[in-house]
């Protein structure tokens, strides 16, 4: 009885000392997302940069399902702390480049090993896909159009005034097509929102004034870059002819 005695707590020591995966340890699990915005061929990149409140998640051991979940700052980073030691997945979920899925997302999992307490283990970069048609950013674009009334000759300038009513087109650099146009205001302002990084052509249409156009107008074309979130995008005054 003694001995079945000491072999039955030798066995609750040894399991108390081997704790599957999981919370109540003092390791930690870094990482971070990048995103590749692309177009819905996947055959263009526009931009690439860390993506923010992207989630991403834990997997402990064998589990089947996620243990836990976290969104990414700011910079894309993410973090699991209070990790016992062993076998963990992070994955997180990106647009399909394959065309194989038949909900257009794949996971992007990552295996990572802990193998000390009080370790920070850096997880490979998730990097995801992202088709720019769902994407919404959140940065800004604005300007205003001022017109010049002239001749036909363009000798004279009878009125020069800002422009209301006129279509403003907005395209990604890459593309020989614009995603969206808008009408100046009252005050020949324009603004486009919830843009993501990249580099845009913000353009309008006026009459040709060097006779080289065969429709007697030409694009006057703006080009500028969004490189981080939240930007905010002053053009300025575009000056066209009509």
């Amino acid at each position: 009885m003694k001995n079945s005695s000491l072999l039955f707590l030798l066995i609750i020591l040894l399991t108390s000392c081997n704790k599957p995966e999981g919370e109540g340890g003092t390791s930690t699990i870094t990482g971070k997302v990048i995103v590749k915005l692309c177009s819905d061929d996947f055959a263009t990149i526009y931009a690439t940069f860390p993506e923010e409140e992207k989630k991403v998640y834990i997997m402990y051991g064998d589990n089947e399902y996620f243990s836990d979940r976290v969104e990414t700052h700011y910079d894309g980073s993410f973090r699991f702390p209070n990790l016992r030691k062993g076998d963990y997945k992070v994955y997180t979920y990106s647009d399909d480049e394959s065309g194989e899925s038949e909900s257009g997302k794949i996971a992007i999992i990552k295996d990572i090993r802990i193998n000390a307490n009080g370790e920070t283990v850096e997880a490979p970069v998730l990097q995801v896909y992202d088709q720019v048609s769902s994407y919404e950013g959140s940065s800004v674009i604005e300007g205003k159009i001022f017109a010049y009334d002239k001749n036909s000759d363009f000798t004279i300038t009878r009125d020069s005034f800002y422009l209301s009513n006129e279509y403003v087109y907005i395209s990604r650099l890459q593309d020989n097509y614009y995603f969206d146009r808008q009408r100046t205001y009252y005050d020949g302002s324009f603004v486009f929102t919830s843009l993501p990084q990249g580099k845009y052509e913000v353009y309008v249409y006026g009459r040709d004034s060097t006779a080289q156009g065969t429709q007697d107008e030409m694009a006057v074309i703006v080009i500028d870059s969004i490189t981080a979130n939240k930007q905010h995008i002053d053009l300025g005054r575009i000056d066209i002819i009509i």
